[in-house]
Order: structure tokens, then sequence, then C-alpha cells
């Protein structure tokens, strides 16, 4: 078994070394289905756990000899991005462990963050006094900050509502990356750029809003880019439908409860 640990959180390594045996105790559930994502306290730090479901046989071989596991790359790239002036949550280590000769599981732990997810502003009232002007100023906020995100070569790969936090500081507005282990760096394509934004689920209005904001910010053609994000967004979902109709019938393929968690 592989343990790495941020040396400003040695302390926490006796913990680290026996997640994999789960024998904490777990003060709230976030995910349990592929995933398992939980929170705990250890030593007065609270701190979120993520274990990685169990990669395939030929993922087991590739993650033992050909690629970074999803545990060492989250913990990586988190290290990455703070250091580029990403806000991310402070990682704290992860753990490899191997079955015989080959990688079966992985888990990363990380600070908890009291940020919350974007997706409070999926179905924010604008009647109630106040809030048609606090989602303008998230939409103007969000975009330039997601412009500028993919403009400095970054590109998350998973960009949705879920995996992207926010604080509210009296209308200031400060996010948050989380789920990163498909980061990729040094990467301006346009195309991939417009991929990420088309996992940002708001309504018709707001993604107008956002996108418009978006590409005066990167002085891009608004339609042209709009387009990219509607293509790359109705390709994920024929992709999504095609998996549904071939790998559910074999048991293959659940659907996420709304909640995420799986009892």
């Amino acid at each position: 078994m592989r343990v790495v640990v941020n040396p400003k959180y040695e302390n926490l390594r006796p913990f680290i070394e026996s997640i994999l045996t789960r024998s904490y105790k777990v003060d709230k559930v976030y995910r349990n289905f592929r995933n398992i994502v939980e929170d705990t306290t250890v030593d007065g730090i609270h701190v979120v756990v993520k274990i990685f479901k169990k990669p395939t046989e030929a993922n087991r071989v590739v993650y033992s000899f050909l690629r970074p596991t999803k545990a060492k790359r989250s913990y990586d790239y988190s290290l990455r991005l703070r250091a580029s002036g990403i806000d991310v949550p402070e990682p704290v280590g992860y753990v490899e462990k191997n079955k015989g000769l080959f990688f079966h599981t992985g888990c990363y732990v990380c600070v908890y963050t009291d940020f919350r997810s974007i997706s409070d502003f999926s179905d924010i009232d604008i009647s109630v006094p106040g809030n048609k002007e606090r989602l303008e100023a998230f939409m103007a906020a969000f975009a330039a900050y997601a412009a500028d995100f993919h403009a400095r070569g970054f590109v998350h790969n998973d960009f949705n509502i879920d995996n992207i936090l926010y604080e509210d500081k009296d209308g200031h507005y400060r996010f948050q990356l989380i789920d990163l282990n498909r980061v990729r760096f040094n990467n301006r394509s346009l195309q991939k750029c417009a991929k990420d934004m088309s996992y940002v689920h708001f309504g018709p209005d707001m993604m107008s809003s956002i996108i418009g904001t978006y590409c005066r910010k990167r002085n891009l053609d608004a339609g042209m880019f709009a387009g990219m994000v509607a293509k790359s967004r109705n390709k994920s979902k024929g992709i999504s439908k095609l998996k549904d109709i071939v790998l559910t019938p074999l048991g293959l393929r659940r659907k996420r409860p709304a909640n995420g968690i799986v009892e």
C-alpha cells in the first residue's frame, strides 16, 4: 500500500493509512454511488474522504503501469492548481492499494470546505426581493471566473454545477473546484472549453447571459461559441442515451438517485 501525506498534515498519517479499513466515524455521506464521498473529523480537522470505485481489470493494469491513479491525480492536480492561484480544497493525502501485482483501490483526502455548490442558483426564485440582483451578480462573476480559468490553459473535463463551488461575501463571489482528477493543463483548445461549458446546466436564459459575458472576457464570437457549446451538449446527450440502451439491460449502468446515495 502506498500512502502519500501532505507534510502540513503529517499528524493525520495514521488516519490516512487506516482509511480503507473504514473504521472511522462518518459525519456525513455525500455520495455512495460508484465513488464514496463522506466526511469526518480527525484531530480537530474536518476532512472529506473520497474512495474511488474499483477499476475494471483493464484499468487495474493501466493504473499499475501506464497512468497515474485517480487518487494520485486528485492530490497532484490539487497542489498544482493551488500553486497556480486556482482555489481548490487543500489536499491532505492519498492511498493506493494493490491486490497482487496490480492496483486495486484508491482514496483521496482533502480539507473540508464550506463553499456551496453553484447548483443553488439553478432554481433561484427571482420574485424574492434581492434575488434578481444576486443572480445577475453571480452570473457575471461566474462567467468571468470560467473565462479566466480557460484562458490560463486549464480544462476541468467535468465542469458541472456540482463540481463548482462558491462563496458569497456581501455580493462578492469566490469559486472553488472539486473532482479534479480529469483536469488538463496547458490546453487552450476552444473545443475543449466549449465542452467544459456544456456541462454547466442552467436554464437557457442564464446560459445565454453567462456565455455572452464569457465571450466578451475572451474576445470570442458569442454566436459561434454558443453553437460549439450546444453541439457538445447534444453529443454528450447522445452518448449517454446510447450507454443507457446498451449497458442498462446488462446491469452495467445504473441511474444515479437524485441525492447520489445508494442505501
